[in-house]
């Protein structure tokens, strides 16, 4: 007789366990501020004649990138990486702003460009023009010196003979001997894969350091470890692959002495080294 009803106790068990399934699946998340402020910021911009008008691809990347954390915040429920991306949507909306003022300019320049080529045809004010374009290229040039310093300032990188190199402590990036990213590596490596984007002529090298505790085969791996996971970080997040490439150098080039932990904690570090415009990338 027991061997009769275990088929209906079994049949009873799955059916329970289907429904506790369908009961889970069709609990949906609320809303998630971080992705509501994001929103809020696109939504802006996408009534904005002018970003609409002059900027149309970096308010595409905007809309994606929040598309994209609304799936994560639905699917996931996770408010670490639907904020990570929050704040992307959000920088990518104020690019998006940025590049469509700057659109705007050109356009005015090139119609002030026009003006000025049929004064020339008409033998009018020629000196005046000449000292109106002048003017206009030294403003110019301001204008591109503020972007390149407002960018520098960004990505916290400074200039060398290398490149533009940015530095990032071990601890913002990797808990202690460890090479997974911590999830707030996202907010900090965010700026570089935004620089990056914008600059599609960059190539960049990983570099990945440590201190000389542990051998030095260990150290070796782990920085290459590193270096790997932060290159893994950009090419997932729709930088080329051909453009970035990862090293680790171990306890080699160390920029303090190892005889304390103030030194050793500076020698545990990621170098990210940004080529120059039209500049094959220096490597060590």
């Amino acid at each position: 007789m027991q061997g009769q009803k275990t088929p209906l106790l079994s049949a009873f068990t799955i059916l329970g366990a289907l429904t506790a399934g369908m009961a889970l699946v069709g609990c949906a998340v609320g809303p998630n501020a971080d992705i509501q402020r994001a929103r809020a910021a696109v939504t802006s911009a996408q009534h904005d004649p002018q970003v609409v008008t002059y900027a149309p691809a970096q308010l595409r990347d905007a809309e994606q990138t929040l598309n994209h954390a609304e799936v994560v915040w639905q699917d996931t429920g996770n408010r670490i990486e639907a904020a990570n991306l929050a704040y992307i949507v959000e920088q990518q909306t104020n690019i998006a702003v940025a590049k469509a003022q700057e659109n705007v300019t050109e356009a005015e320049a090139q119609r002030l460009a026009d003006e000025r080529e049929q004064i020339q045809l008409r033998g009018a004010q020629v000196a005046v023009e000449r000292a109106r374009q002048a003017t206009r290229q030294a403003q110019e040039a301001t204008a591109r010196a503020q972007l390149a310093e407002g960018e520098l300032a960004a990505l916290r990188a400074r200039d060398t003979d290398r490149g533009l190199v940015m530095t990032l402590p071990e601890d913002v990036l990797f808990d202690y001997n460890s090479a997974m990213l911590r999830p707030s590596a996202q907010h900090d490596l965010a700026p570089l894969m935004i620089f990056l984007r914008e600059h599609p002529d960059r190539t960049v090298a990983i570099e990945g350091y440590t201190d000389n505790l542990g051998s030095e085969s260990y150290n070796l791996d782990l920085s290459r470890a590193r270096a790997g996971a932060v290159r893994n970080f950009l090419t997932l997040n729709g930088i080329p692959s051909d453009r970035v490439i990862a090293y680790g150098y171990g306890e080699a080039y160390p920029v303090a002495a190892n005889d304390s932990e103030v030194g050793r904690q500076q020698n545990r570090r990621v170098e990210v080294v940004i080529s120059y415009p039209g500049a094959p990338l220096a490597v060590r």
